[in-house]
């Protein structure tokens, strides 16, 4: 990753974390606006709702996932100074797009406002050049690049830290008396506590080695495996994909792919998969309420409804889809396992019986 001089890195247990250390460190006050697109997991949203006054407008996107960016230019020009900052995904966990950073980035600084970019899913699949593409600040989660769970990483501009903590503790002063404190430097005050030193020497070892295999080749290795996987899912009966094959091309989109099939709740499908032939999936709204919801048609009426379900225990009222993503380790034989799951699942059913768990939001075999 290429950053400046210019910038700051500090370390937290998480992406989300990162995320919230950033927001509560830029003290953004009530007139104040933060501009984000609907296509955001809810660790790129909740944040600036939460733990900020600033008020939050959603920018829209296309039933693809893509940004609509006609309404993001219109927004952030009739709004001009008020908006202090321009947070979106580097990459959707849900659909794979990657927005046109350069673009968005040109834009937003008009206004003199910051870029954000959650680059949690963008890390592991793509070079991310800060200084090249205009970006302010950004952040994401070590294990998504292959390192440990328990390091969040937050890259942002030295200038935003020049205050007060918004976490102070040990090693955050080098002097304090019962009149006055002297904070420590500014990449040093936000990082109160003893460090995940462990940790952070793990992922700088991921990062190299994924320097050492070359972006060029990652790329080229994912997009291969996506573009064989759309194929071989197009084969299979009762299946209903969400993001057209050509949405994929040329490397606008990483390796991550929606489907369902019919009459199938897709919680019970992925835990088909994981029992029966041992692939993971994820299932749900992937953390991405917005977009999933649009592809399900829900009226405002329908999503009261399952809102007041989820409220009562019945956590499997949501709508769902079912998510594969690819990272550099899979191989074609991975697709080949999962298309055969999938045609004997469309074809025979489950071998097993099922039965749900709203607590946990699962289903089960019967005798677990």
């Amino acid at each position: 990753m290429q950053t400046s001089r210019k910038h700051s890195i500090l370390f937290s247990q998480n992406a989300s974390t990162a995320i919230n250390l950033f927001i509560r460190t830029l003290n953004l006050k009530k007139g104040d606006l933060i501009i984000t697109s609907d296509i955001e997991h809810t660790s790129n949203n909740l944040p600036w709702r939460f733990n900020s006054k600033a008020t939050v407008i959603y920018i829209k996107s296309n039933d693809d996932g893509s940004l609509d960016y006609i309404d993001f230019e219109n927004t952030v020009l009739k709004y001009k100074d008020k908006v202090k900052l321009v947070a979106i995904t580097g990459a959707s966990n849900l659909t794979g797009y990657i927005p046109n950073i350069n673009k968005i980035s040109k834009i937003t600084h008009k206004t003199g406002a910051l870029l954000f970019v959650d680059a949690a899913q963008l890390a592991p699949h793509r070079q991310i050049r800060m200084k090249d593409t205009g970006i302010d600040a950004l952040a994401f989660s070590a294990h998504k690049t292959y390192a440990p769970f328990g390091i969040g990483v937050l890259v942002v501009p030295a200038k935003v830290l020049g205050r007060t903590p918004v976490d102070p503790g040990g090693g955050s002063i080098d002097m304090l008396s019962e009149e006055d404190v002297i904070w420590s430097p500014v990449d040093v005050r936000h990082q109160s506590g003893t460090w995940n030193v462990t940790g952070i020497v793990a992922l700088a070892e991921s990062c190299k080695i994924l320097e050492k295999i070359s972006w060029e080749e990652i790329e080229k290795h994912e997009s291969m495996l996506t573009d064989y996987a759309l194929k071989q899912l197009n084969t299979i009966k009762n299946i209903r994909t969400y993001i057209s094959k050509a949405s994929y091309r040329n490397g606008s989109r990483i390796g991550a792919i929606c489907f369902n099939f019919d009459n199938y709740h897709h919680a019970l499908l992925s835990a088909i998969l994981d029992t029966e032939y041992g692939i993971e999936t994820r299932a749900g709204t992937i953390c991405n309420h917005r977009l999933v919801r649009k592809w399900f048609n829900i009226t405002d009426l329908e999503q009261k409804v399952i809102e007041s379900d989820i409220s009562n225990g019945k956590r499997l009222s949501s709508y769902g889809i079912v998510r594969i993503s690819f990272g550099l380790h899979n191989t074609k034989k991975d697709v080949d396992i999962l298309i055969r799951a999938l045609k004997n699942i469309s074809e025979r059913g489950p071998s097993l019986k099922y039965k749900s768990d709203q607590n946990e939001e699962i289903y089960e075999t019967l005798n677990s």
